[in-house]
């Protein structure tokens, strides 16, 4: 049976090892998922069933941890439990920062720090674990464990289980874009059929905690798409004569930031516009040219947006904006001559705009060798020097534009990383149909035995559920081939994320203020009720 003291000790081990994302120290806890996994008699007696799976080029040395349990060797049947092992930084706890990984310590003295009332009021109860990945997400990895050991002891289970702890969810999702073809090839090799899989993050609500806990699938995806605008530069005093790359920037950021046609709609959702996110004009020292080069960068929210209508909405606004400068321009031309008694001598370019894809492939037909290589090469010189991928990504596009013959002024329309792609289940799919009924199922038995309220939500927020689904019939394609850096220090799975198609489900653990210090894991729910609620779930799916 489920065993709590033995969660809450994982927990506990897994808790200190202070595996903070984008940092040396976040493999640390994959030690620890050994460890606890080796305890389990299976996997001591098949320890090649635990794999540790580099991530290709990773500058902090990172690995996918997984483990499978074939629990019903003549079925395909599978079922994978998921989650990430990083979590984010501790310098919010302050003069308690070096206490944010132990648990007893933190939750003896976070009260010496200003907590608000609620947090307060969790504190006195004695019902809430404090500290640094309590909730997001170490506890879903302590429970995962459990469960592995739980059904292994049982022997009853007609179904397989695969284990998979993946890294750099708070940042860009490194682990699970290099689990994803691992899945597809681990499915190959060994003949299984994912029937779902179990995302063990804490639950999202976006409204005041009312004692509901939720059950949610889907997600919420994201997308940035960066124009860069190159001008003609012109001497300062002469600003007739050029085309500053400000102006083509500005009028973009005029026709994206909140732009609401950009919002999508679906099950009672509604996205928020898109935000600008970062604007700068690439001069790097003073003179008194006008500026050539200037890039921005914008956040879109998606929930059901068609990655090919994306890509044609952009490049309008990119062709509307470069017309809107000429129109300025000449209105201010009109307007100096009848102020001097003077006709200027102008320059006008034609309004040109080209993707991503376009000027790599003007650059290759140009490029004696292999662009590519080369272009991995370049990419991998800038990270050294800023590791930051959506500078990275500027840089990248500006060399590609130097290299093709094509000068004349443009917008060029990228997407840049990282992407993250929105999940809509199929309801048309037989494993989703079973998904959706067992939640059903799960959400009666929560009632009738512990009273507790569940409730669905459609969408889970911008995490690794991204990556589990892409939309059937969508073209991906124009997005993947406009996605700047990818294969070259972005190592984003397009053709296996295509294959590689599993209902996920979050069945949520209940936590509060994820990235803040006052982080706390529920004591009572997750310990006493939600071992239950996944053991029942899981055996629900196996049955079917």
């Amino acid at each position: 049976m489920i065993d709590k003291k033995r969660i809450y000790d994982s927990l506990e081990r897994l808790t200190k090892a202070p595996s903070i994302s984008g940092t040396s120290d976040e493999n640390s806890v994959t030690h620890v998922i050994e460890e606890l996994l080796y305890e389990i008699p299976y996997f001591s007696e098949n320890k090649d069933m635990v794999m540790r799976l580099p991530i290709e080029d990773d500058p902090f040395g990172r690995d996918v941890i997984a483990a499978f349990m074939r629990l019903a060797p003549q079925k395909a049947d599978t079922i994978i439990l998921t989650g990430h092992y990083d979590v984010v930084d501790v310098e919010e706890f302050g003069s308690l920062k070096e206490d944010a990984f132990d648990i007893k310590k933190i939750t003896s003295k976070i009260g010496e720090l200003p907590i608000d009332d609620e947090a307060r009021k969790d504190l006195e109860s004695g019902d809430w674990y404090f500290g640094r990945g309590t909730a997001d997400m170490k506890f879903g990895h302590a429970l995962s464990i459990e469960l592995m050991r739980h059904f292994y002891e049982e022997g009853k289970l007609d179904c397989n289980l695969l284990y998979v702890a993946v890294c750099g969810e708070e940042t860009n999702s490194e682990g699970m874009l290099a689990a994803v073809p691992f899945f597809n090839r681990f499915a190959k090799e060994n003949n299984l059929d994912y029937k779902v899989c179990l995302l063990t993050e804490c639950f999202m609500v976006d409204k005041e905690d009312d004692g509901t806990k939720y059950i949610q699938y889907g997600g919420a995806g994201k997308v940035m798409p960066m124009f860069l605008c190159v001008g003609k530069s012109c001497h300062g005093e002469e600003p007739f004569l050029g085309l500053d790359a400000n102006m083509l920037n500005a009028e973009i950021f005029k026709r994206m930031h909140m732009n609401p046609e950009f919002c999508q709609q679906n099950h009672g959702v509604t996205t928020a516009p898109p935000a600008g996110l970062k604007m700068q004009d690439l001069k790097v020292n003073y003179s008194l040219s006008s500026s050539l080069y200037a890039a921005s960068y914008y956040n879109i929210a998606t929930i059901k947006l068609e990655p090919e209508k994306l890509m044609e909405m952009l490049t309008d606004v990119a062709f509307k904006s470069f017309e809107e400068v000429n129109r300025i321009l000449d209105e201010k031309t009109k307007a100096f001559t009848a102020f001097s008694k003077n006709v200027p001598v102008t320059y006008r370019a034609e309004p040109c705009v080209r993707t991503f894809r376009e000027i790599f492939d003007a650059a290759a037909e140009k490029y004696p060798g292999d662009l590519n290589k080369h272009m991995k090469e370049y990419a991998e010189e800038l990270m050294k020097e800023n590791p930051e991928m959506q500078d990275t990504c500027v840089k990248l596009v500006k060399h590609l534009y130097e290299m093709q013959d094509d000068k004349r002024p443009m917008i060029i329309v990228s997407v840049i990383p990282p992407y993250y792609p929105d999940v809509n289940i199929d309801r048309e799919d037989n494993r989703t149909d079973e998904m959706l009924c067992a939640i059903d199922r799960i959400i009666k038995y929560a009632d009738d035995q512990y009273g507790e309220k569940l409730m669905t939500s459609e969408y889970y927020g911008i995490s690794d559920l991204c990556y589990t689904w892409l939309a059937d019939g969508m073209n991906f394609d124009t997005l993947f081939s406009n996605l700047a850096g990818s294969g070259w220090f972005y190592n984003f799975p397009a053709e296996e994320l295509k294959e590689f198609k599993v209902p996920t489900l979050v069945l949520g653990a209940y936590g509060k203020d994820l990235h803040k210090y006052t982080e706390r894991l529920n004591r009572h729910y997750n310990f006493d009720v939600l071992p239950d609620l996944y053991v029942k779930y899981i055996e629900d799916i196996a049955s079917k």
